[in-house]
């Protein structure tokens, strides 16, 4: 007896080939009740969904042209995505728990969904996390979950400074230098009208051009000399009476250039512009050790946003677990993504984790007062504290 030979879904009896349907799927029909039933391979329909599930996710093929290739419509299409969404996106942190790496470089895309906050290195994504805003707290959850890095490049966010202290206090934090120029930019703007604000402007721009640590050192020379020339100048005071209350108050009269010194001169001070010319021990390609964040902002979330404009049609948890998948498979080792379907029953197991509520049967009595979980009748004794209530039902 052939092996595929399926058996009688009604009296188990064995079957026999009877012909084809109008699709030409092969006809059964069994030797004993005459009943009749083809045979159906769902585990081969789903995985061929969900690589077209996938594919739709993780690029930017739209839905209609995905649905024409295979050869049915749109709205069939998505009706066949239905279940999709159920299947979870794997951690990729569980089972590198003990991964110590060189560099990470984290940063926060905000999408329609929420702010995404993403761990990464040069070569793949490390992990994310999904939030509403770059809080100390959220970064916590994110790097809770990774082993400290020798390094971490950063943008100036207040919620990753606090976060690398707590989490990881062993950590070196460099300042990605692009960012650190843009601060400055915006104070002084990209023409400045002043001296000052045209030599702080430039110092900005030489950051990205050092190259070694002598290079540093006269950069950081040159910043003490700006200090020492224009202190005066950026001390100036203006005194501004208020036409009410007649009353005094001052502000800095060069306030904007005074900003974006100090902002140059905080991150010198606290050692935070070139960790990436002197890294710690440990490293094992100093090459490798970048002083920006270009990698993560362009390689990925510009990708991410990318994505989420191409598919803007979809929002929430549907966006989210879009780009979940697109990250996921941006890691180091990720698993076939229709094997992870099939682990979880193509999303049923998801829908079993659904806590029903449970069923308490009314053991309400007179005798002992118990209050009924339901009623089925009106009361007909006389109870003073309730009225007649009239209106419309």
């Amino acid at each position: 007896m052939p092996k595929n030979r399926p058996r009688c879904q009604v009296c188990g009896g064995q079957m026999k080939r009877n012909g084809t349907t109008s699709k030409g799927t092969t006809r059964w029909r069994c030797k004993t009740c005459g009943a009749s039933a083809t045979k159906t391979r769902s585990d081969i329909t789903h995985a061929a969904v969900f690589r077209q599930f996938i594919e739709h996710c993780t690029s930017t093929t739209a839905l209609r042209q995905i649905a024409g290739d295979a050869g049915i419509s749109r709205s069939t299409m998505k009706r066949q995505f239905s279940w999709c969404w159920l299947v979870d996106v794997p951690d990729p942190t569980i089972g590198h728990e003990g991964r110590v790496y060189d560099q990470v470089f984290l940063d926060g895309t905000y999408t329609a969904s929420g702010c995404l906050i993403v761990a990464a290195t040069l070569d793949h994504v490390i992990a994310w996390h999904w939030c509403t805003h770059e809080t100390t707290r959220d970064y916590q959850l994110l790097l809770e979950r990774i082993p400290a890095p020798l390094i971490a490049v950063i943008d100036g966010g207040q919620g990753a400074a606090s976060a690398i202290k707590t989490c990881w206090p062993g950590t070196k934090i460099q300042r990605c230098l692009v960012h650190a120029q843009r601060v400055v930019r915006r104070y002084t703007t990209s023409r400045p009208r002043t001296d000052a604000g045209r030599a702080i402007y430039q110092l900005a721009l030489n950051l990205t051009k050092i190259t070694d640590l002598d290079e540093a050192a006269a950069w950081g020379a040159q910043l003490h000399e700006y200090g020492t020339i224009y202190r005066d100048w950026m001390n100036q005071k203006t005194w501004i009476t208020d036409p009410l209350t007649k009353q005094r108050t001052w502000s800095w009269t060069h306030e904007r250039t005074r900003k974006a010194y100090n902002s140059l001169n905080h991150l010198w001070r606290n050692q935070l512009l070139f960790v990436y010319l002197d890294p710690p021990d440990g490293v094992l390609d100093s090459s490798r050790i970048k002083s920006t964040t270009n990698s993560l902002e362009g390689g990925i979330n510009a990708q991410l946003k990318l994505l989420a404009r191409t598919h803007r049609g979809r929002s929430g948890e549907h966006q989210r677990r879009m780009l979940e998948w697109w990250l996921y498979l941006k890691t180091e080792l990720p698993d076939d993504p229709v094997e992870i379907a099939r682990r979880s029953n193509w999303g049923q197991d998801q829908l079993a984790k659904v806590s029903t509520l449970p069923h308490n049967e009314n053991q309400a009595d007179h005798e002992t007062g118990r209050p009924a979980l339901y009623d089925n009748a009106i009361d007909t004794n006389y109870t003073h504290s309730i009225g007649i209530q009239k209106g419309h039902i």
